[in-house]
């Protein structure tokens, strides 16, 4: 319950982290240390083991937090409704196994929560990712880009670094397990429907420890992302304009999409060629703010190697609308087959 701090003269929330880890042996340890050194007692952290098979369970027990093992792997979103069930706190920290927060997040986030209306708060990935790598540098500066560009009031929630009052998670009946990904997101449309608060506060980051290989990026662009998102558009349940549905977003798609069909129709009109031309002019002017990011972040040359890999983004966005457009018809079909 919250306490009154006779001094600072305002209400003190209790706050627990709350970790899902699978088989996160080589980043764990970090993440545990930068929570410590932010100021989070060991005591409040929970470490959710879900079926990992490596030295998970381990790392988390050296380091003094409370381990709780599930009959797993059950996925992240049961996962983090486990280890919800196991604190009484105020606040519920929810943070990736390969995140290490900034050593003032902590204090930010609690800060975030001072009007009493705000039901959740989330914060955004550094722009210094570890790994120096092409893809990964990418990847992990285009989320970073993407949340500190986006408004401060938002309708979706991030588990990367999130937090969210333990009253209003519990009303909202927590996380859907039924979500494989982007259960995050469609827990913060809940909280938004329900006449909650949500803020983005860019200020509150992290590190983000992923090493991201081209295989893995457009595994999650497609799977983890396009298409969840597509069927959480499809329900009406969130507006197409929300983080990756905006204007730019649709015209680096149209760019792309005509950048890969202008060599067909050049090879029966010649003059078709010239759409290449005019898709790249229109990608970059789509991206430019992107691409100042990375120019600022790795330099020009850095900016122009990662075009192809956010070419490749749009490309996985592309294949996710087609597949959903196949996929539904069909399964309707089958439903009323079976029906």
């Amino acid at each position: 319950m919250p306490t009154e701090d006779a001094e600072a003269g305002h209400t003190c929330l209790s706050m627990a982290t709350i970790i899902p880890a699978c088989n996160a042996g080589t980043t764990l340890g970090p993440c545990l240390d930068a929570l410590r050194a932010a100021g989070m007692d060991a005591r409040s952290i929970i470490v959710v083991d879900d079926g990992s098979e490596d030295a998970t369970a381990q790392i988390a027990r050296d380091a003094g937090v409370n381990v709780i093992p599930t009959e797993g792997p059950l996925g992240a979103a049961a996962a983090r409704n486990v280890g919800a069930a196991a604190t009484e706190a105020d606040l519920l920290l929810f943070v990736d196994a390969d995140v290490a927060v900034h050593p003032d997040a902590i204090d930010r986030m609690r800060a975030a929560f001072s009007p009493k209306e705000i039901v959740a708060v989330f914060g955004s990935y550094d722009d210094a990712p570890p790994d120096v790598s092409v893809v990964s540098r990418y990847r992990n500066l285009l989320h970073h880009h993407v949340h500190q560009t986006a408004m401060a009031e938002a309708q979706t929630f991030w588990t990367g670094l999130g937090a969210v009052r333990r009253q209003a998670f519990e009303d909202v009946g927590g996380f859907d397990p039924a979500f494989d990904f982007l259960e995050d997101v469609e827990l913060g449309l809940r909280l938004h429907d329900k006449g909650g608060l949500l803020r983005l506060d860019s200020a509150i980051q992290g590190k983000h420890l992923k090493r991201w290989t081209f295989a893995s990026m457009m595994r999650t662009d497609l799977w983890g992302r396009a298409i969840p998102w597509l069927q959480l558009m499809r329900s009406g349940r969130m507006s197409p304009t929300l983080l990756n549905g905006g204007w730019s977003h649709r015209v680096s798609a149209a760019s792309v999409a005509a950048g890969l069909f202008a060599p067909l129709f050049g090879m029966a009109c010649t003059p078709a060629l010239l759409l290449l031309p005019v898709a790249l002019a229109a990608f970059v002017v789509a991206n430019f703010g992107f691409l100042r990011c990375l120019a600022r972040v790795g330099g020009i040359g850095f900016a122009i190697r990662a075009l192809p890999f956010h070419a490749a983004h749009y490309l996985a966005g592309l294949t996710g609308v087609v597949i959903d457009r196949v996929h539904n018809p069909v399964a309707m079909r089958r439903a009323r087959k079976r029906a």
